[in-house]
């Protein structure tokens, strides 16, 4: 919907579906009305979740917009609250041009492509291990966002665009000493480091339940943007919001406990991922990575390429998208969640170790049947607690920060905060082959501790 605002003339107003109307500015219009931003609406938020939850329909492009209404809105709070902090109108329009752009760079399915993909294709085709390649999505959102302004002609000071740029990732230390050094909280937004509370996830949270489960749940991020200042160049948050912050984290894991890691759309991904691997000499998957060029043609359409050609070399990559849309999906045989005890003991392992193991009536397993999926659940920082990196404030002093220990909240809060999932699954239809890598699994399991009882097997 067009506007008039005469300060801004090129600005637009949306009816979002998360956040009701909100307004796109000039700066962000010029990039979002190009065809490597209007991309995303072929990149679904949540990948393969969509073969499960039907209602998981929604896309990188409203996510986006979304956040950079977010980012947007944090920045012109802090202007009107906090004038001594000398915010201008421009940072707000920059901060929103970050989070407009900050999914650009990601790839089909997201971080199927990213997390599964790449790291195989890398090793499968000796482009260099997981380390080395250059590919993650923060990085191709760099190349994609230069591309995008010298494509479109987009009128951008080369500061303010390395600025966006590094607000993307975070990257508060390369700005060190430059004209944005005092303003350094501006890098919390977006892509919070400090303590991983940033708009990112305050979108994606709601917009995910919403879409989910029709309703907004628990979480609401209103009372986090609404009850904090700047102090010290850092975000801090009113000490009435202490369980509120440890609320967003609780909900973070849940959505990945239960939905984003959801046992039959991680067997999705595995067939999709197989069949990219399958497609990936002829349609050079992993090629249009090195240039935004390509990379801009890249999207979960990916899949309808695959089945609609003709060739021999895509036949065995038409016939397992074939098998998947039948739902003969990869079955999960097993999963195991690791003691705290043992986090460290065990070992990554592979299906080649797998099978190696003594067979069951005989069957001799193949490793190319065998997926090993061994990931770990968290507060989004590994095994600490977040909020031990939060600030806050009290109303009686509004200029002071300080810390406040879990146990001054609630005695309730997890110890650990990280967890350790090994799961297999099996490429192989043969009740026969499942027994046998379950039977696999657990012998792999019980070298580490005698007393250790099987996984539970789960339908």
């Amino acid at each position: 919907m067009s506007c008039a605002w005469p300060d801004d003339p090129r600005a637009k107003l949306f009816n979002d579906q998360v956040h009701g109307y909100i307004k796109v500015n000039g700066l962000c219009m010029s990039f979002m009305d190009t065809p490597q931003f209007q991309r995303l609406r072929n990149l679904k938020q949540l990948g393969t979740l969509y073969y499960i939850f039907p209602g998981a329909s929604h896309n990188r492009f409203e996510h986006s917009l979304g956040v950079s209404f977010l980012s947007g809105e944090a920045v012109e709070r802090f202007r009107l609250q906090q004038p001594e902090l000398e915010l201008t109108h421009r940072e707000a329009q920059l901060l929103s041009a970050a989070g407009l752009l900050h999914d650009v760079g990601h790839g089909p399915f997201s971080h199927v492509f990213e997390h599964e993909f790449i790291p195989r294709v890398a090793t499968a085709r000796g482009y260099g291990n997981v380390e080395t390649i250059s590919y993650s999505h923060e990085y191709m959102s760099q190349r994609m966002i230069e591309y995008m302004v010298d494509d479109n002609c987009i009128e951008v000071e080369k500061d303010d665009l390395r600025f966006i740029q590094q607000l993307i990732i975070g990257a508060k230390k390369i700005h060190q000493g430059s004209r944005v050094d005092a303003h350094g909280f501006l890098y919390e937004i977006v892509a919070n480091g400090r303590n991983s509370i940033d708009v990112d996830k305050f979108d994606y949270l709601a917009r995910d339940m919403l879409n989910l489960f029709g309703l907004r749940k628990v979480f609401d991020f209103s009372r986090l943007t609404m009850f904090n200042r700047v102090i010290g160049n850092e975000i801090c948050y009113h000490e009435s919001v202490n369980l509120d912050i440890y609320d967003m984290f609780q909900q973070r894991y849940q959505m990945h406990k239960q939905i984003y890691n959801h046992r039959k759309s991680k067997a999705v991904e595995f067939m999709i991922c197989d069949a990219m691997l399958l497609a990936d000499k002829e349609l050079e998957i992993y090629t249009a990575t090195q240039s935004p060029q390509e990379f801009q043609f890249l999207t979960d359409h990916i899949l309808h390429s695959i089945e609609a050609s003709k060739t021999d070399a895509l036949a065995s990559a038409r016939a397992l998208l074939k098998r998947m849309r039948h739902r003969e999906l990869y079955e999960f045989i097993d999963e195991y969640l690791v003691p705290s005890d043992l986090t460290d003991r065990i070992p990554l392992f592979n299906a080649t170790e797998l099978a190696t193991i003594t067979s069951l009536d005989g069957v001799a397993l193949n490793p190319d049947d065998i997926i090993v999926s061994d990931g770990r659940l968290n507060y989004n920082f590994r095994n600490r607690n977040p909020v031990d990196n939060v600030s806050f404030f009290a109303s009686r002093d509004l200029d002071s920060k300080f810390y406040i220990p879990k146990e001054k909240v609630s005695l309730l809060f997890p110890e650990k905060f990280e967890e350790r999932i090994i799961r297999v699954y099996s490429r192989n239809k043969s009740p026969k082959v499942h027994a046998a890598i379950q039977h696999a699994f657990h012998s792999y399991i019980r070298q580490f501790k005698t007393t250790l009882s099987p996984p539970s097997l789960s339908s």
